[in-house]
């Protein structure tokens, strides 16, 4: 997953747009949150079968490449038009990876997943609102945290072959957090649309990362 930090500082100065009120702004990023997911969804219902025809490595290369060239779209622009059609992109972009990855897994798993995933995105956020400067101080060790905990991962995985499953819960806490800090730091910027689209995709990566961990921890496949 994309960690936005670099952005989040620019963010803060962006007033670009006429402010709406916090229940509008609050509204317009879970109304993108569910947007996001709803093209996950159909992406994994509907498009599961050509997907599934792509290689492995050409799914990872258009993730990757796809997901970055859409952040820099979200994160760059001013326009609330220009940052949806990013956030659009990137959805896209991780429906690809979700469908590849949930074809492996049974229907009751993906099903419990996606549960847990919501009560635990809606628990993180209630805490949020009731410990801001709590979670907006959990930044910079959520990051370096994760940036971790990914490298140990793929060094225990390429080079020794072999996964510590225990990794899959510590990276789902994480996301956990992030999922908190990111709402804690929707709250702190200039509430425009432009800024609620781009808090949204923060929440959005959170929400993903979480989900697929969650998933190999559930660990029921095909």
């Amino acid at each position: 997953m994309f960690d936005t930090r670099e952005y989040k500082t620019i963010r803060l100065s962006k007033t670009a747009g006429q402010e709406v009120s916090p229940a509008a702004y609050n509204l317009i990023i879970g109304a993108a949150l569910l947007f996001g997911i709803g093209i996950d969804m159909m992406m994994a219902i509907y498009m599961q079968e050509p997907i599934l025809r792509m290689s492995l490595l050409a799914v990872i290369l258009i993730y990757f490449a796809g997901s970055l060239l859409c952040t820099a779209i979200i994160y760059r622009s001013d326009s609330p038009v220009v940052s949806f059609l990013g956030f659009t992109g990137l959805s896209v972009c991780m429906g690809l990876l979700i469908t590849f990855v949930v074809a492996s897994y049974t229907a009751g798993t993906v099903a419990y997943a996606f549960g847990m995933t919501g009560l635990v995105t809606v628990l993180m956020m209630l805490l949020a609102a009731v410990f801001p400067r709590f979670f907006l101080g959990l930044g910079r060790t959520l990051f370096l945290s994760l940036l971790a905990a990914v490298a140990v991962e793929l060094i225990f995985r390429l080079l020794l072959g072999f996964a510590m499953n225990f990794m899959d819960y510590l990276v789902a806490l994480l996301f956990a957090g992030f999922i908190g800090y990111d709402w804690s730091r929707a709250q702190a910027y200039p509430k425009t649309v432009d800024n609620a689209i781009d808090s949204a995709a923060d929440i959005f990566v959170d929400i993903i990362g979480l989900f697929l961990r969650i998933l190999s921890i559930t660990g029921d496949r095909n």
